[in-house]
């Protein structure tokens, strides 16, 4: 077999980057991966001196409890998540229900089968 053929291209690591920005905009986080891009371009722009000091003041930050705030945020942010994703579930239940309901009502009022309006 000579080099190249029947061989899938490869993604290349700006296409995988491509692709998560494309998909963190469709889920409306892309401000959130922004951020992370951008204090990920910030500390590989600092010196190792630096990050070493960045490090060691964020570690007493956390011992002297002054992150707590921000560190509980964090299962806010995850509680807040969950319980949106099922309300989402829920509501979307809710109006499949009523929908099956609307239809079956207006079929007995008319005496015949409505076709539905969601295309079903």
């Amino acid at each position: 077999m000579a080099n190249g053929e029947n061989q899938s291209p490869g993604v290349t690591w700006a296409q995988a980057v491509r692709d998560v920005l494309i998909a963190s905009m469709n889920r409306g986080q892309f401000p959130l991966a922004l951020l992370g891009l951008l204090i990920l371009a910030v500390i590989l722009k600092l010196p190792p001196e630096n990050v070493a000091i960045l490090v060691d003041r964020l570690l007493l930050d956390l011992e002297n409890y002054s992150l707590v705030g921000y560190l509980l945020f964090l299962p806010t942010l995850a509680g807040w998540y969950i319980h949106a994703k099922h309300q989402r579930q829920v509501i979307s239940e809710e109006m499949e229900r009523l929908a099956r309901e609307r239809d079956k009502l207006q079929g007995q009022s008319l005496g015949k089968g409505v076709q539905s309006s969601g295309g079903h």
